[in-house]
C-alpha cells in the first residue's frame, strides 16, 4: 500500500494548477471525468486567494525540486482562513505526508479535514475521498475506510474493482464472512485484466462457512481463468479431497505435477496420498522415494515407512521389507523391525526374516508375543524345527496368540518325526 502513495507528483500536479489560478485544456480534460453522474454539471470552479496561492506556490516549487521536507515546514506555516484556502493548504500537506515514514496518520488527519469541508472544487474533493478510504483500509480501520469508498462512489458515480476487493477483504477482516462475495464480484466483473484475488477472497468466504461445493465452483472458474497460476490446482485438489471426489482430487495434483507446480514436501506427501486412496499404491511409494532421494521429503522414520506401507500394498514385499528395515534403524524402533521380517515372509526370505525378526525382540515388550508367533513360520521354512518349536512356546505363553502357537506345535512335531529330526 505504501509503494501506492509513494510517487505523487501526479497527484499534486492538480494543486500547482489551483496555485497558479487556471487549468491547463489537458488537466481540465484529465479532471472533468472526477464525477461521471447522470446530469452532472460542476459549479463555478474556486480559486485561491492572492495571498495563499503565493506561499502554496513556494512549497510546490520546492516539492518540484524534490525538497519535500521544506515544501511540508512551508505549508506548516501557512495560516490561511478562507475555508477554501485552509482546505488546499490541508490537501496538498497532506498528500506530502504520506511519502514521510511515519506521518501517514498525520497525512489522513489533514486530508480528512481538507475534505469534510466539501468546500474543494469536485474533482479535486472527488480523489480524496477515495484517499482518505485507503489510508484508513491501510491502518486496519476497515468499516471507516468502506465509508469512505461508499461517499466516493456515492458522489463520482464511478466503480472499480480494487475498490471492491478491498471492501471484499475488509469484510474478511472483520469476520463477516456472508458479506464478502458481492463486492468480490463486483471486483471479477470490472477488474481488466482480472485479479486471482477477489477470486481467492471467495473461495476463503465459503470455506470458513464450510460451503466446500461453492467454493470448488469459483476454484473451477478460476483455474480457467488463470490457467498457468500455480494457485489453483492443488488448491483444487485439496478441496476436491475434502469433499471425498478423490478420482478428480488426484487428476488435479497430477495436472499441477506435470506443470512443476508442486514445491513443497507436505504437497507430494498429498499427491502420494491420493495415488493411496485411489487404490494405485505403487505411484504413492515412487513419488515420496523419489523425492526422498532428492532431499525434498525428509528421510525420518514416517517417511521411509510410508513408502514401505505404499510398497507393502503393491506386494512389494522385498522392497517394502528394505524401507521397513531402514525407518527402524533411522527411528530405533523395534515394532518396524517386526514388520520387516513379516515383509521378508510374505518374500520367502525366512533367513532375512529371522535376522530382522530377532532385531525386533530388543527392547518391544509389547510386541513380543507377535514376534515370536512370526519367528515360528520362519524357522519352520527353513527347517530348523528345533528352533520353531522353541518360538512356539514362547509365543503361547502370550494369551493373545496362545491358540494359534498351539496349533503350529502339532505340526512342527509331524514335519520333524517325518524328517527324522528329534525336537
Amino acid at each position: 500500500m505504501k509503494k501506492q502513495f509513494k510517487n505523487l507528483k501526479a497527484t499534486v500536479l492538480m494543486t500547482s494548477a489551483l496555485v497558479l489560478g487556471s487549468y491547463s485544456s489537458l488537466s481540465m480534460a484529465q479532471s472533468s471525468m472526477q464525477v461521471q453522474c447522470p446530469g452532472y454539471k460542476p459549479a463555478k470552479t474556486k480559486l485561491l486567494s492572492e495571498r495563499t496561492g503565493k506561499k502554496l506556490n513556494k512549497a510546490f516549487e520546492a516539492y518540484n525540486q524534490d525538497l519535500t521536507k521544506e515544501a511540508i515546514e512551508l505549508l506548516y506555516e501557512i495560516e490561511a482562513k478562507d475555508p477554501f484556502d485552509r482546505a488546499s493548504v490541508d490537501r496538498f500537506l497532506g498528500q506530502l505526508l504520506i511519502s514521510e515514514d511515519g506521518k501517514r496518520a498525520e497525512a489522513k488527519d489533514y486530508l480528512e479535514r481538507a475534505v469534510k469541508t466539501k468546500v474543494l472544487n469536485d474533482n479535486d474533493h472527488a480523489p480524496l475521498l477515495k484517499l482518505v478510504g485507503d489510508l484508513e483500509y491501510e491502518a486496519g480501520n476497515y468499516e471507516v475506510a468502506m465509508s469512505w469508498f461508499d461517499k466516493w462512489m456515492d458522489f463520482t458515480c464511478k466503480e472499480d474493482g480494487l475498490t471492491y476487493l478491498k471492501i471484499a477483504k475488509s469484510y474478511i477482516e472483520m469476520k463477516q464472512m456472508e458479506k464478502v462475495i458481492e463486492p468480490a464480484d463486483k471486483a471479477i466483473a470490472l477488474m481488466d485484466p482480472p485479479k486471482e484475488g477477489a477470486y481467492s477472497l471467495k473461495v476463503q468466504s465459503y470455506y470458513e462457512r464450510k460451503m466446500y461445493n461453492e467454493a470448488i465452483d469459483v476454484m473451477e472458474t478460476a483455474i480457467h481463468v488463470f490457467p498457468d497460476s500455480d494457485t489453483w490446482y492443488t488448491r483444487l485438489g485439496l478441496f476436491y479431497q475434502i469433499t471425498e471426489q478423490y478420482q478428480k482430487a488426484l487428476a488435479m495434483f497430477e495436472l499441477s505435477y506435470m506443470q512443476g507446480f508442486l514445491t513443497t514436501a507436505t504437497q507430494h506427501k498429498q499427491f502420494a496420498q491420493l495415488y493411496a486412496v485411489n487404490g494405485i499404491p505403487h505411484k504413492a511409494a515412487e513419488i515420496v522415494e523419489k523425492h526422498i532421494k532428492s532431499g525434498l521429503i525428509p528421510r525420518d522414520k514416517d517417511n521411509l515407512s510410508s513408502v514401505a506401507n505404499s510398497l507393502y500394498q503393491a506386494r512389494e514385499f522385498k522392497k517394502a521389507a528394505v524401507y521397513f528395515g531402514e525407518a527402524a534403524k533411522v527411528g530405533n524402533d523395534p515394532d518396524l523391525y517386526r514388520r520387516q521380517g513379516s515383509m521378508l515372509l510374505s518374500a520367502g526370505d525366512y533367513k532375512g526374516a529371522v535376522e530382522a525378526l530377532n532385531k525386533a525382540l530388543v527392547n518391544n515388550a509389547e510386541n513380543e508375543g507377535k514376534v515370536h508367533y512370526a519367528l515360528i513360520e520362519a524357522h519352520f521354512y527353513l527347517g530348523d524345527y528345533k528352533a520353531a518349536m522353541l518360538a512356539a512356546n514362547k509365543a503361547k505363553t502370550f494369551r493373545a496368540i496362545r491358540k494359534n502357537a498351539d496349533a503350529w506345535i502339532p505340526y512342527i512335531q509331524t514335519k520333524a518325526t517325518n524328517k527324522g529330526i528329534r525336537i
